[in-house]
């Protein structure tokens, strides 16, 4: 039995693979499934820097755009909870929204869950390649004390 699974997702249609692909795969049973979208910090700092100009206190906006994203971010996650539900085979989801790094988020919420997999999707919104080594599959894989699994979802080619 899988007694706790981090499943981190950014919306993608890879994310959206995997979770078909863990469903059609796996036997074991689920006692939860904690839901994780990091809002990725580094792009939105990026952003606000561009329009920095149009701001008084760029750290007042920066945390009210914070708060709408976590907010949009959540009500997606909870829009999936249902699909997680049934694909996991759990009738328990946590959905979880951090802002930060997204690896080191992930690395941090499987610590502080003290979960027993993360299940991560090998093509994200950014894609995946052998050349971009800096993907946050690889840091996750690098810096995770956890088992994970890590679901190919798209044929190379």
């Amino acid at each position: 039995m899988f007694r706790k699974i981090l499943f981190p997702t950014d919306f993608s249609e890879g994310a959206c693979r995997a979770v078909e692909k863990f469903e059609k795969s796996n036997e074991m049973a689920v006692g939860e499934v904690i839901l994780l979208h990091v809002v990725d910090e580094g792009i939105v700092e990026e952003l606000m820097n561009g329009y920095s100009m149009l701001y008084d206190d760029v750290g007042v906006e920066l945390n009210a755009v914070e708060k709408e994203l976590k907010a949009k971010a959540l009500k997606k996650l909870q829009e999936r909870v249902d699909r997680v539900k049934k694909a996991f085979g759990t009738e328990r989801v946590k959905p979880v929204v951090r802002f930060g790094f997204p690896w080191e988020e992930i690395v941090k919420v499987a610590e502080e869950e003290d979960v027993s997999l993360i299940v991560l999707p090998s093509h994200g919104k950014m894609g995946f390649s052998r050349e971009l080594f800096g993907s946050t599959a690889m840091r996750v894989l690098k810096k995770t004390k956890r088992p994970v699994l890590m679901i190919k979802t798209h044929e190379e080619g």
